[in-house]
């Protein structure tokens, strides 16, 4: 706020300098983002969002200024989220949830989808916060607002199923329920790799999410975590064949990820890409890895068609959290 006060006091509060401002701050806390100092990314982030308040007390009925201020609150919401201060995130997406609302009521072409945005992220923050119940909820509330939008961007919205799915099918997972995340993960599976195909996007080098359309890149941190959690139950199920297939799309995300993105992508990249390889070694020898987990005195079942199923053993739920970008359990 310090430029703020200087400013008001030297008169210098005119529209357009508040307007330049916000342009500026935004751009400062980008940059404070890309060199891994995201302390003075939010502090930039919500100077920019009182910037952004103090223009729309001065124009309450004003959209422009009520948008840039709601998606000013979105934002921030995800850098509090990132630094795991899920109490502050759920304060300031109440309040972006209330203009968003107001936005969507006057125009839905260009507000509905967002209200769900706002939806799907208070669901982070209930899975952050160990309310995992409540997140699965929420996912479900924004799941059923996305299939009800029926103007604006069709690929934000079919985007907002597949991120739906997959934050549900966190929240089932992390609350123990291994077997109905792996459905919500399937199915989130299923919709982006179809909308990859329908794109004409081949995602055959590690820079495809760079020229994709961007609804793709707002949905590749909950793809990749769909991806890693379906790799790694199937993997648990013994289901080698299907764990490969989700290994391979795994890859394909993070890569692309670790290629535009920073150490930390580059460093999971390299994580899933070692579960990968084991994994795509069973799913080519599965008797010798289905032997392999059963032991010396265990059974391996072959199924109709000579499918070799591993016995089943119980997912490493932290683990998969760790490896799919999401942190450590809060329980």
């Amino acid at each position: 706020m310090g430029w703020f006060r200087r400013n008001r006091q030297a008169g210098g509060d005119s529209d357009r300098d508040l307007e330049r401002r916000v342009t500026d701050l935004l751009a400062a806390a980008r940059l404070a983002g890309s060199r891994g100092d995201h302390e003075e990314q939010t502090r930039l982030s919500a100077e920019a969002v009182e910037v952004c308040r103090m223009l729309v007390g001065r124009h309450p009925d004003d959209p422009r200024h009520v948008s840039a201020l709601a998606a000013g609150l979105y934002n921030h919401a995800y850098r509090l989220i990132h630094l795991e201060r899920p109490a502050q995130a759920r304060e300031v997406l109440d309040e972006a949830q209330r203009h968003y609302t107001t936005l969507a009521t006057a125009d839905p072409h260009r507000y509905a989808v967002a209200l769900c945005d706002v939806t799907l992220r208070m669901a982070v923050v209930l899975v952050q916060e160990g309310s995992y119940d409540e997140a699965a909820q929420a996912g479900r509330d924004a799941l059923d607002g996305y299939q009800e939008v029926t103007e604006g961007d069709s690929l934000e919205r079919e985007f907002g199923l597949v991120r739906s799915h997959a934050l549900i099918g966190r929240a089932l997972l992390l609350d123990g329920r291994p077997d109905q995340a792996l459905s919500e993960f399937d199915t989130a599976l299923f919709a982006a790799e179809r909308l990859r195909e329908e794109a004409g996007t081949a995602g055959t080098d590690f820079f495809w999410l760079s020229t994709a359309p961007p609804s793709f890149r707002l949905a590749a941190p909950e793809w990749l975590g769909a991806a890693v959690g379906a790799m790694e139950l199937h993997d648990a199920a013994g289901a080698w064949g299907i764990a490969a297939d989700a290994a391979n799309i795994a890859m394909r995300v993070a890569g692309s990820l670790a290629a535009i993105g920073n150490s930390t992508d580059r460093l999971r990249f390299e994580a899933i890409s070692a579960r990968a390889q084991q994994i795509w070694w069973a799913a080519e020898h599965p008797v010798e890895a289905a032997a392999r987990r059963a032991g010396p005195t265990g059974e391996v079942l072959v199924g109709g068609g000579g499918i070799v199923l591993g016995p089943r053993r119980q997912p490493d739920i932290a683990a998969i959290s760790m490896l799919a970008g999401w942190g450590r359990p809060p329980r």
